[in-house]
């Protein structure tokens, strides 16, 4: 009876062509590594399911975005560890992509007949930045707020365009309910369905063209069909392949646990991400820091000059999706595996090397690691004019905080206290200091970045702070 039932469930289901095809298949057997296919399979489960319960409370308006969340990470029954392994997923998925990524360039795994796997492969790579990048936005907290407004600055600087795809991705002429609507949607509906598109026809080439197998990484391989015939043979191989269910399915299975272990022990450690508070649309006086996934972008920009920064936002995305997408269609030499390859290995451990030190980098550094969102304080008794007072909200929007106290007030001292200076400085000494620092300064020049109206209300409030010792 039992065997009746379960053969008329694979007929009229198609489990056993599935099995026979995709499980049963022998493969070409592959070091521990490989895994990190299953690995992020993993991941975007478990984001999908956790996003899904998150669904069930988030408001994706701007009044209740923000007291959505608090509620789902304070309130709600295990909303803590919900948003947790949301988080954290996210963050792991984006190393683990990188590292997909990174170890077919260093094998050849874009090489033929794999060129369609690669470029499908591109898309997936860019949808799930765009998710990573989206997830927080959607917190409408200082943070999201900010992160909007780089980006809006950024499609704002595409040449004669520019204006016009603002409004356009927003809805409106200014952020609001329209441009938090589009996100969510984007975030919950499309970009999801696509990423779910393009896996299984990952998937599907995957299971069609196999992995770079060891034979081809020990051997030049010319063409296509002599790919094909040398991974057949290792797969039928008593010694070089094996079954994909069990034996490859269990190792891909054991990193992808552990990783999951790594997950779950964060969420733990750490918690959810913090919550900042609530997004103000209209005195954006705070410059919090993004996630930590993007630490290496922020600290490349900021130790670019400021004229070239605004247009390597714009066109470093459009280099790296140009350079994706042609690398297959480039690189034809027969050589596969990493030792065969030296500039492949080189620009791997560049690329490495790269990420980790910027990272660190923003992490350290002392004006762009994460600026003190507190005001200067003021001495007793002491108001500031308008333009002043805006200079020093705007002193702590741009993190200058972050580096300089004042009258021994906040800031990490690592600059110098601004009422402590050597001689008291002119208000067009400041502008221009502000705007382009002398060279061996360890400060970013503002002009560029802050409007000049910005930087004279700087100068401002520096001007009178330079009087607050002998006030105190």
């Amino acid at each position: 009876m039992l065997t009746r039932a379960t053969h008329w469930l694979s007929d009229r289901f198609g489990w056993g062509p599935f099995k026979k095809h995709a499980l049963e298949r022998r493969v070409a057997k592959s070091p521990w590594y490989y895994g990190d296919g299953a690995t992020l399979m993993l991941l975007l489960g478990v984001l999908v399911v956790t996003g899904m319960a998150m669904m069930l409370t988030y408001s994706p308006h701007p009044d209740t975005a923000h007291a959505s969340i608090v509620y789902i990470t304070h309130h709600q029954t295990l909303g803590w560890f919900v948003r947790g392994m949301h988080y954290w997923s996210a963050g792991l998925l984006m190393v683990m992509t990188l590292w997909h990524v990174l170890r077919q360039i260093l094998l050849g795994g874009y090489k033929f007949p794999r060129e369609g796997t690669w470029l499908v492969g591109v898309v997936l790579f860019f949808a799930i930045v765009f998710m990573a990048f989206s997830g927080y936005l959607l917190r409408w907290d200082e943070r999201a707020i900010y992160a909007i407004g780089v980006s809006l600055h950024l499609f704002g600087n595409i040449p004669f365009i520019g204006d016009t795809l603002v409004v356009l991705i927003q809805g409106d002429t200014q952020p609001g309910a329209r441009l938090l609507t589009r996100l969510y949607t984007l975030h919950v509906v499309v970009v999801p369905a696509i990423l779910g598109f393009f896996v299984l026809w990952h998937l599907y080439l995957v299971i069609l063209h196999g992995v770079t197998s060891r034979g081809e990484r020990r051997k030049l391989t010319h063409t296509a069909e002599q790919q094909r015939l040398r991974y057949k043979r290792e797969a039928e191989s008593e010694e070089k392949g094996e079954p994909f269910y069990p034996d490859t399915m269990v190792q891909s299975g054991a990193m992808a646990t552990v990783v999951l272990v790594i997950v779950v022990a964060l969420v733990l450690i750490l918690g959810p991400s913090s919550l900042l508070p609530e997004a103000n649309l209209t005195d954006r006086y705070v410059r919090p820091a993004e996630e930590w996934w993007w630490w290496w972008f922020s600290a490349l920009v900021a130790l670019l000059p400021p004229a070239i920064a605004p247009w390597f936002m714009v066109f470093f995305p459009l280099v790296v999706l140009l350079g994706m997408t042609l690398l297959p269609l480039l690189d034809r030499a027969p050589e596969r595996g990493y030792r065969r390859r030296p500039l492949a290995v080189g620009f791997v451990v560049f690329t490495v090397v790269t990420l980790v030190g910027l990272s660190g980098l923003r992490l350290r550094s002392p004006w762009e690691g994460g600026p003190v969102a507190e005001l200067p304080a003021l001495p007793p008794g002491v108001e500031l004019q308008a333009d002043a007072e805006q200079g020093r909200r705007l002193f702590a929007f741009y993190g200058c905080t972050s580096c300089h106290s004042v009258a021994g007030s906040g800031g990490r001292h690592v600059a110098v206290d601004l009422a402590h200076m050597e001689a008291p400085r002119s208000r067009e000494f400041l502008i221009n200091y502000i705007a382009q620092p002398p060279p061996g300064i360890a400060m970013p020049a503002y002009r560029g970045w802050a409007t000049d109206e910005e930087i004279e209300r700087l100068a401002d409030f520096v001007l009178v702070a330079q009087t607050f010792a002998t006030e105190r």
